[in-house]
């Protein structure tokens, strides 16, 4: 937590001048408290004595490197939530999704871009910040009677409202850089509650699942603008690290303080009925629902959306698609209750595409 109401970002890099360079662009950017390590013992040995609330983590140093840091600080109850943004000159996806195993929530390639840099610290210490909210609020709800109904709903409303609060961070630091992305978002969660919906799911998860689809891709801001706009198909290499985002999601999400659903959302919205998906390769029923309503919400939205990669297809085009995939990419019943409302989604989808 802020001392005095300001961070602690810890800088840790085994070469002076690059501690400066990215010292110098917090201290005179934010009123962040800067603090500096040489080197990964320096900072396994001396984190205790002033443990900050963000680690800026160089990835190559001797003796002991970034990612073999990484892991010792996550094994310790006292440092495994600190959030850790690991900074190198490295960007093969090899490496990419080794920081990511190791427990980073993000990865800043040298030389630094200041806005992007800036922009990194300051959501993932936002996101610390409403965590840490939600765990010293939950720590008190575990002190009432939690089983009256009113103290439930309480929990539920803050939980939904750090939800929204997160999903508005996310935003203001410009990984939902543009308008058609912000309403991407807002129509697959419309698009899921209606197959939900129809699909004879409950009122409650049908709530739910209109809050936390929202974040089915809040793990793309761990993968770069460079991939994430690239026009044309994907190299290999960038597909395996286009699919690094499901777990980046799923780890922002794993809290005990944060619904099951979100993160069961992010993780496996990329699975499909038939076991051909990502990256867990589920199959049919093994795949959570709310996965399975999110990824026909999603693939329906980007079929009928224009994108650098490819126009917009009409709608006999997308609903022909989306038949044919009934039973291998999608579940069959939801296919049915998409069709079911499909007027509905197209009044929601105009709504929102103005």
């Amino acid at each position: 937590m802020p001392v005095n109401g300001k961070y602690r970002v810890l800088i840790v890099d085994d070469v002076m001048e690059n501690r400066k360079i990215l010292a110098n662009i917090i201290s005179k950017n934010t009123d962040y408290d800067v603090l500096l390590a040489g080197n990964g013992f320096d900072l396994i040995q001396n984190i205790d004595r002033d443990v900050p609330d963000l680690i800026l983590l160089d990835i190559m140093m001797p003796e002991m490197d970034g990612f073999s840091a990484a892991r010792i600080l996550k094994k310790r109850s006292e440092t495994k939530d600190i959030p850790i943004i690991f900074i190198t000159s490295v960007a093969d996806a090899e490496s990419k999704v080794k920081a990511f195993d190791s427990g980073g929530v993000d990865y800043i390639t040298k030389p630094f871009n200041k806005g992007e840099l800036l922009s990194r610290v300051n959501a993932h210490l936002r996101i610390k910040k409403l965590q840490d909210d939600l765990k010293e609020k939950n720590s008190i709800l575990e002190n009432r009677e939690l089983h009256l109904i009113k103290l439930v709903e309480e929990k539920t409303r803050k939980l939904e409202s750090a939800t929204l609060a997160l999903i508005n961070a996310l935003e203001n630091a410009n990984f939902f850089n543009d308008n058609d992305t912000g309403n991407h978002i807002k129509r697959v969660a419309e698009y899921s509650a209606v197959i939900a919906e129809l699909n004879g799911c409950s009122s409650r998860f049908t709530r739910r699942i209109k809050l936390y689809a929202s974040l089915h891709d809040v793990g793309k801001v761990g993968i770069a603008d460079a991939v994430l706009k690239k026009p044309g198909k994907y190299t290999g290499e960038e597909f395996i690290l286009m699919q690094e985002h499901v777990r980046i999601g799923a780890r922002m999400l794993d809290s005990d303080e944060l619904d099951p659903m979100a993160r069961n959302i992010a993780l496996y919205h990329h699975e499909k009925w038939d076991g051909s998906g990502y990256v867990n390769k589920l199959k049919g029923d093994d795949i959570p629902l709310e996965a399975r309503v999110v990824a026909l919400a999603d693939v329906y939205d980007a079929l009928g959306t224009k994108r650098v990669y490819k126009d917009a297809f009409p709608e006999d085009k997308i609903d022909r698609i989306i038949g044919e995939e009934s039973g291998r990419h999608f579940d069959p019943d939801l296919v049915e209750a998409f069709f079911k409302g499909k007027d509905k989604i197209i009044q929601i989808k105009t709504r929102l595409s103005d």
